[in-house]
């Protein structure tokens, strides 16, 4: 076996230390006496859910609005929770980041992959299999991109794009070979042009939701195209996915229940509105966990849900003086779903079209989401006459939907505070002092890891 991959695999099992979730990687224990050469073991790489599907980063949901940590807690947890909950300039220390480390381990198998097909003379019968196989190396690859874009580097301005620093776009399997910096215009390009490409490689249904299907990559291009506000673009990829995929969970249906743990079906029962799964790394503040999670839900958004609103039943669990915390996500466990959802698509094509005045598109999009998420009969469709109007309850009917999805929250405060009319002042009171950050705050951008530095050289970013 090439030494790079023999590097590459032994790290990988290192990572993951538990065991292995498909044959493959289970008969190949001896890594140096083996290498991946057929599409058969490509897909077995990114079959293995413990490592393509798990721990992506949610830095930047610490650092959102959704939640507040009491001051006892804030004395015990970690000190990179600590930091990014109160927004200090240093947050890691000298300590590595996991996520960071996990999300380029999950790129260097994608890269594998994709190097490795790049080798294969492909059999006109085999031409859909390899397809596929390329395509969700693609879509992986593309998605742990455009998550460490979103805490790593400056918001997507298309006027600044091509000067400002953007993540290392390693695109090798490699791990001794180091690359510089991007722009962020080479960045995002090389997500776009990746997801294209594996949207036109993908076929319509996956067999696995832990597998990427044509649905999620349209998808994924629609909220990346939504961050570096290209309304059109967005809209248009929205439209694509919900071509392949439109069917909303209704909230009323048996299969989500208040006695269960965390509310919402596994991933593995049906729950239709997941087109591509994964879970987030857990932190104290933002995993659903019972035991785990020290947080409580930001007051005024847990009271902006009509009672009558089931998001706030399954969402949410109140102690016993009123405080919510976070229980109910799409994991239907104690991790966070950083996958991707068609209610998030939907969300995504009604803000595009009320930014495009398009009210009537918008608001049925609107309407036909909380329809599902109401209790039945109680919802009364809202009417807008004003695109602005329009986009101002969506926006609100978007933190309520994805509160705790993903990176989500962060990423609207970043792209929202380039508007002066959505811009927010962010507080935190702890000790008796007042922490706040303001928009566009240097903050809004996490510092690399400092072995990071040390060991790639590459240019911090400025706190």
């Amino acid at each position: 076996m090439k030494p790079v991959l023999s590097v590459f695999f032994v790290c990988a099992l290192a990572f993951c230390a538990c065991k292995k979730q498909n044959e493959w990687l289970d008969a190949k224990r001896q890594i140096t006496d083996n290498v991946p050469e057929t599409l058969k073991d490509f897909q077995a790489i990114l079959d293995n859910s413990i490592i393509m599907n798990a721990g992506y980063p949610t830095l930047g949901l610490l650092g959102a609005d959704n939640y507040y940590f009491p001051d006892a807690a804030v004395q015990v947890i970690n000190a990179m929770d600590r930091n990014s909950y109160l927004w200090n300039k240093d947050i890691f220390g000298v300590e590595a980041s996991i996520e960071y480390n996990t999300a380029y381990n999950i790129i260097a198998s994608a890269n594998v992959v994709l190097e490795g097909v790049a080798a294969i003379d492909i059999a006109t019968d085999k031409l859909a299999e390899y397809n596929n196989v390329k395509g969700q190396a693609l879509f992986f690859r593309s998605m742990l991109f455009s998550e460490l874009a979103a805490v790593f580097c400056k918001h997507y301005n298309a006027s600044t794009a091509a000067n400002d620093l953007g993540i290392c776009i390693r695109t090798k399997s490699d791990v001794h070979h180091l690359e510089p910096r991007s722009s962020i215009e080479q960045t995002y390009k090389l997500i776009i042009d990746d997801l294209k490409l594996a949207a036109s490689l993908l076929p319509v249904t996956a067999v696995y939701k832990t597998r990427p299907c044509k649905s999620a990559a349209f998808a994924l291009l629609a909220r990346t195209y939504l961050q570096m506000g290209s309304y059109t673009n967005a809209k248009s990829f929205s439209d694509s996915a919900l071509t392949y995929s439109a069917r909303l969970l209704d909230f009323n249906d048996e299969i989500i229940s208040i006695t269960k743990p965390y509310r919402f079906p596994d991933f593995k029962l049906e729950n239709p509105e997941i087109v591509f799964y994964a879970t987030g790394y857990p932190h104290a503040g933002i995993a659903p966990s019972a035991s785990f999670n020290r947080s409580f839900v930001d007051s005024l958004l847990f009271q902006s849900y009509d009672d009558n609103d089931l998001r706030k039943t399954y969402f949410f669990a109140t102690d016993n003086v009123g405080r919510a915390k976070y229980r109910g996500g799409y994991t239907g466990n104690d991790l966070i779903f950083d996958g991707i959802g068609i209610n998030e698509v939907f969300l995504i094509r009604a803000e595009c079209n009320a930014r495009m005045n398009n009210i009537v598109s918008a608001t049925d999009d609107l309407n036909k989401l909380l329809k599902n998420r109401y209790k039945k009969g109680a919802y009364t469709d809202f009417v807008a006459t004003d695109g602005d109007v329009a986009l101002v309850k969506i926006l609100e009917e978007r933190r309520k939907e994805l509160p705790f999805t993903g990176q989500i929250r962060w990423q609207d405060l970043r792209r929202l505070n380039k508007e002066p009319r959505f811009a927010r002042v962010l507080k935190r009171l702890y000790n008796g002092t007042l922490y706040e950050i303001q928009p566009n705050d240097k903050r809004y951008i996490y510092p690399f890891p400092q072995n990071e530095i040390d060991l790639a050289g590459i240019q911090q970013n400025e706190r």
